[in-house]
């Protein structure tokens, strides 16, 4: 056991996705701060490195693990969800906010969509087989925030193409997973939120994030014209930060809730609780060959 600083998160595990850059690392380096040990999931297992050396020399915290996982391999989730649990019987807050944005419609490995296996499946099974961990809890309920994004308005599920094959857009897919997320969140309080569990989601905003460069042409065009007006990515941390740790009565209560800002705005009106009880049910099936893998 490393080192540890104190304050109000100590002895709490924290896992975070995606956590090598941009509100991830935001994110697990104030839970670490705060005296949480952080688990960081990243793909890449030299930037992994850089960031957990990162956080342990500005947070004074040792107790920073690396994991290393591949979001768009659900073979490779299901082995790091049996890892943490093997590792950590209880698990206080899952942060799922790894994803991304890709040009061209491509398939994983396995056969899904590569944004909605990445930004939406992996995350949806590392949630379900975290479940026995984040459920054990005699004091304060575990917690599972999902970073989700503005851009779950653009378009609504079709629950006959998930995969995009009929008309494949950058926009169109980053969107649609991001409304899974949103969507994700609701069904999870829904269906544990009895069980001292507190699920919620949020947009970070626009943020000043590699992730614009990774997009299509469209969102290349858009985050060049938009850099200079977009949020830090400390600003766009923030809520995420709120949502996983703090004791504010409105994340106590948040419900299954979507946040900007500290506030709940307005959803999309086919951001339905039909659609996340279907996307549940969906998922359940897609993800089922590789939930004892």
């Amino acid at each position: 056991m490393g080192r540890s600083v104190m304050g109000k998160l100590q002895n709490k595990i924290y896992v975070v996705t995606g956590a090598n850059s941009g509100i991830g690392l935001a994110a697990a380096e104030s839970f670490a701060e705060q005296g949480a040990e952080v688990v960081l999931v990243c793909r890449n297992e030299a930037r992994g490195r850089a960031a957990q050396q990162k956080i342990q020399q500005t947070s004074s915290n040792e107790n920073i693990h690396l994991e290393i996982a591949d979001f768009s391999s659900l073979k490779s989730i299901s082995t790091l969800a049996d890892r943490l649990l093997a590792r950590y019987p209880r698990i206080d807050v899952l942060c799922n906010n790894a994803g991304g944005a890709n040009a061209g419609r491509k398939l994983t490995a396995e056969g899904f969509e590569l944004t909605f296996a990445t930004n939406h499946l992996s995350g949806f099974l590392l949630t379900k087989k975290l479940l026995p961990s984040l459920l054990d809890h005699e004091g304060d309920p575990a917690r599972v925030v999902f970073t989700s994004s503005l851009g779950h308005k653009n378009s609504p599920l079709d629950f006959d193409d998930l995969g995009l094959e009929k008309d494949y857009g950058t926009l169109k897919a980053y969107g649609r997973s991001k409304l899974m997320n949103l969507l994700t969140a609701r069904e999870l309080h829904k269906r544990y939120g009895d069980s001292k569990l507190i699920a919620s989601s949020f947009h970070p905003g626009a943020v000043r994030t590699p992730i614009w460069s990774k997009g299509g042409i469209l969102a290349r065009l858009i985050g060049l014209v938009m850099y200079p007006f977009m949020w830090s990515i400390e600003k766009g941390a923030d809520t995420f930060i709120w949502l996983a740790s703090a004791e504010d009565a409105e994340v106590l209560s948040a419900e299954g809730s979507y946040f900007f800002d500290r506030r709940k705005p307005r959803i999309a009106q086919f951001a339905t609780d039909e659609a996340a009880a279907e996307l549940w049910h969906v998922s359940e099936q897609l993800i089922e060959p590789y939930f004892e893998a």
